[in-house]
């Protein structure tokens, strides 16, 4: 029987910042006093990922094939900046992987949905939000920001998954790559193996397509000076075609499998 994979904040924090490096290590110092997070501090450094490594490499076809669209009809030319640049203390990807773990299960669009709007997570996204945009003038101004924020957990919500299904298609090809919400969130860090970081994008000329550094700090800034050196590879992962916009293509997927045991 394969052994479990269980990785905690210790774990996270052993394996990434354990070399000295001085940018993380301060990020770290700075996330941990800072009184705006004061709830999610805690929540992050109690928060193990179990379950996640249990699941097969198909699980997120599963998903996707019980599973309602996560965009609906509400199209990119609604989302609004005001939303889009929104930031709560808790991070979405905190609450998704809470359910995750919580549920012992990988949510359908609608699952996640619940959780989020009327489940636990409500007052700590939606309800945070609501408070900042404050009472709509009118009915169609409501209407707008009902459609952005659907788009915004939406689009949230197909990135997440995606990016499940990286994890579990390289695991599954026999590649051990490890996660937790803290390299996620805080240190930039999608996976990593041992001496290797994996940085993924994908490409997106209102953000990220490779010739630029997007609106999120690198990793480098994080791990320079750690002792022995991290090699740190930004990966680009291609969607697959209109009609299966979630996953990375298998070709992508297995390039980086191919790439990453070069760097071992």
């Amino acid at each position: 029987m394969a052994q479990k994979t269980r990785i905690t904040f210790d774990d996270c924090c052993n394996e990434l910042l354990g070399r000295g490096a001085t940018g993380g290590l301060q990020a770290l110092d700075r996330w941990s006093c800072n009184p705006r997070l004061r709830e999610v501090v805690p929540f992050v450094k109690g928060f193990a990922h179990e379950y996640l490594f249990t699941l097969g490499p198909d699980t997120v076809r599963d998903v996707i094939s019980r599973s309602t669209h996560a965009l609906g009809n509400v199209e990119s030319t609604e989302q609004l900046p005001v939303i889009e640049n929104f930031t709560a203390p808790f991070a979405l990807q905190h609450l998704f992987h809470w359910y995750v773990e919580e549920k012992q299960s990988l949510p359908t669009w609608r699952d996640f949905r619940n959780w989020m709007v009327l489940g636990p997570a409500e007052p700590l996204w939606l309800g945070v939000l609501k408070a900042y945009l404050g009472k709509p003038r009118d009915i169609e101004e409501a209407r707008q920001w009902s459609r952005a924020t659907r788009w915004r957990l939406g689009k949230f919500y197909l990135s997440a998954m995606r990016e499940v299904d990286l994890l579990l298609r390289l695991r599954h090809a026999g590649i051990p790559v490890r996660y937790h919400l803290l390299g996620d969130v805080l240190l930039r860090t999608d996976l990593w193996i041992n001496s290797l970081i994996v940085c993924l994008y994908f490409p997106n000329s209102a953000y990220r397509d490779g010739k630029d550094e997007g609106r999120k700090p690198p990793a480098e800034k994080f791990f320079a000076g750690a002792n022995p050196p991290f090699e740190i590879i930004h990966f680009p992962v291609e969607r697959q075609g209109f009609g299966r916009v979630w996953l990375a293509k298998d070709e992508s997927v297995e390039e980086l499998a191919q790439l990453i045991q070069t760097h071992l």
